[in-house]
């Protein structure tokens, strides 16, 4: 899929959750779905804050920080991360967004029968070294989105866990 099709995915993922959410949270959204971002150098940053906000800003580094966290994911850096979502507005939200996209691609894959699909859901969570993280954040969603929000993440990652057990082999 392109960048800008990926974008669009995670910023209506994230509407139809919550169709009340700022537009500085579905800048950050569209933002941190396009590969060239996010951009690390400050000139970057205080354009998405003089253009989209102070919430953008923050949301787009905080969105960076849990790649940075999950490339070599430890548990401290886990820890960190998902003391972060639960006390900053809307990263749960965003961060949720990204995952449930990235689930829907790997199931609709299996489904097509691609035999592409394990390697796909597999390289996306780095080799299973992240389902640690993300059964972490299967818990703490139930928490802090919507109720529907966190039962269809739930459900995406249960269908998305036998195509990494076959992997792994």
């Amino acid at each position: 899929m392109n960048a800008l099709g990926h974008a669009i995915n995670v910023a209506n993922t994230l509407g139809r959750y919550l169709p009340d959410a700022p537009p500085q949270v579905v800048a950050a959204c569209l933002l941190h779905a396009i590969p060239q971002w996010p951009m690390t150098g400050e000139p970057a940053h205080e354009f998405v804050e003089a253009q989209c906000g102070v919430e953008a800003r923050l949301l787009l580094e905080a969105l960076r920080a849990e790649h940075h966290a999950m490339a070599l994911p430890s548990q401290r850096a886990v820890d960190g991360h998902l003391r972060l979502l639960r006390t900053m507005p809307w990263l749960a939200h965003s961060a949720l967004s990204f995952k449930i996209v990235s689930l829907q691609y790997a199931t609709a894959y299996s489904a097509q029968g691609r035999p592409d699909a394990a390697a796909a859901w597999k390289g996306r969570v780095a080799g299973g070294s992240q389902l640690p993280y993300l059964r972490q954040l299967r818990a703490l969603a139930a928490e802090l989105v919507p109720a529907v929000m966190a039962d269809d993440f739930a459900r995406l990652l249960d269908q998305c866990l036998p195509m990494t057990a076959a992997t792994s082999r």
